[in-house]
């Protein structure tokens, strides 16, 4: 164990490597600005008395290629601790400086774990009873105020329990959260919420007390969303004491704006929106907000797979440079890991962290497709190479964290 600890610590990878972009639709990125070629895509307009950066999606084109080392401090892989109390699935996760808590999914319960791996407790089981939890929608990992908070789907309240796994008494929610993201700032006995606003609902965003006693909040307006799960509210909570908010409709789409909620004010302030070309046929899609970019995807009309059953058409993500209005198709590759490209790069960053939760098995195909390559450092494929030998197939899974960069 102590061996493996140690090559996994030897594993953060400080390197950058070259793109190995050919140029045309695919472009390397210049490593001091990914975007420098690109053209302008998006500009600032005044709406009321807030600035929003217009994107028009027409202007997007070419494709970057930009390296995680450019947005992410190092990468560490920690391999969680094989008891088979502390083996978990394929689920989310959350990070705080000195903890990992990797999401529940049945039939495994919320598990924390120290940041070398080692397994602390359960959080909370699965079940209807006190301090249970089925379908979960929102956690948060409050490292500072030795707090975890679970939000599940249809919630009428928050749970709570502290770092030793203790089930503490919930914070009633003043406004049941058929879907919902929040924050809670427990020294200031507030609890801020935005939720996905169904017809009829008579907020999307408030703020309250611990007790449930409502401080303020926003009607829902033209956010109001249709009654269909397949909607979403999204926040990636990627820039500090900022909660960003996206109510995403699926079913149907409408033109939108990513959001910031203004809590001391009592506002939804519109930082971002992409202008399609045919309103009439608006893909599904998405925005999201990172120290200095915005970044958004979209997709080509909806496939139907089966009566009823519907899945996105290939799927386009984008980034925009807040300062410039530069933008580009993009992809981002792991350049402290082979260079092996991420899935759905707009999505990358959750909380401040870039975290990949992986099975053994699949990891080790990741590094065989990674010594493929014949560009990577002589560094590297040793790195890799030493990683590949430390690994058992019947090893719990292991997670990639890599910070992100203010």
């Amino acid at each position: 164990m102590n061996k493996t600890t140690k090559l996994l610590g030897g594993l953060l990878i400080t390197t950058i490597a070259t793109s190995c972009g050919t140029g045309g639709t695919n472009q390397s990125a210049q490593a001091n600005d990914p975007l420098a070629n690109s053209p302008i895509v998006g500009q600032y307009v005044q709406v009321g008395t807030d600035k929003v950066m217009s994107c028009d999606q027409k202007l997007l084109a070419d494709t970057v290629r930009i390296p995680l080392s450019f947005f992410a401090e190092e990468l560490e892989i920690v391999k969680l601790d094989n008891r088979d109390e502390a083996l978990v699935g394929q689920t989310g996760m959350t990070i705080s400086d000195n903890y990992i808590l990797m999401h529940g999914r049945q039939p495994n319960p919320f598990k924390l774990f120290d940041r070398k791996g080692n397994f602390l407790t359960n959080i909370g089981t699965i079940g209807q009873g006190p301090g249970e939890y089925q379908m979960v929608y929102d956690a948060k990992l409050d490292e500072a105020n030795n707090r975890i908070y679970i939000l599940p789907w249809n919630a009428s309240q928050l749970l709570v329990y502290d770092s030793q796994g203790k089930v503490l008494d919930p914070i009633p929610l003043c406004l049941r959260c058929p879907k919902a993201k929040f924050s809670v700032d427990l020294p200031e006995d507030k609890v801020s919420v935005v939720v996905l606003p169904f017809k009829g609902y008579p907020a999307v965003a408030w703020i309250q007390d611990l007790k449930g006693n409502r401080i303020s909040c926003i009607e829902p307006g033209h956010l109001e969303a249709p009654q269909d799960f397949s909607n979403e509210v999204t926040a990636g909570f990627n820039l500090p004491g900022t909660f960003d908010v996206n109510i995403l409709c699926i079913m149907p789409t409408r033109v939108d704006s990513l959001y910031q909620y203004d809590e001391d004010n009592s506002r939804l302030i519109p930082t971002f929106t992409l202008n399609f070309p045919n309103t009439d046929k608006i893909p599904w899609h998405g925005y999201g907000e990172w120290p200095h970019h915005f970044i958004g995807d979209f997709s080509e009309p909806p496939i139907e797979v089966a009566p009823g059953a519907w899945t996105n058409g290939q799927t386009y993500h984008y980034i925009v440079d807040k300062k410039t209005g530069k933008g580009s198709f993009f992809k981002l590759y792991n350049d402290y890991f082979g260079n092996l490209e991420i899935g759905y790069p707009s999505y990358a960053f959750s909380n401040g962290y870039y975290t990949r939760n992986i099975e053994p098995g699949n990891l080790l195909t990741d590094i065989e497709n990674a010594l493929k390559n014949q560009e990577i450092s002589d560094d590297m494929r040793k790195k890799l190479t030493d990683l590949q030998a430390s690994i058992d197939e019947n090893d719990n899974n292991y997670v990639m964290i890599a910070k992100l960069k203010p």
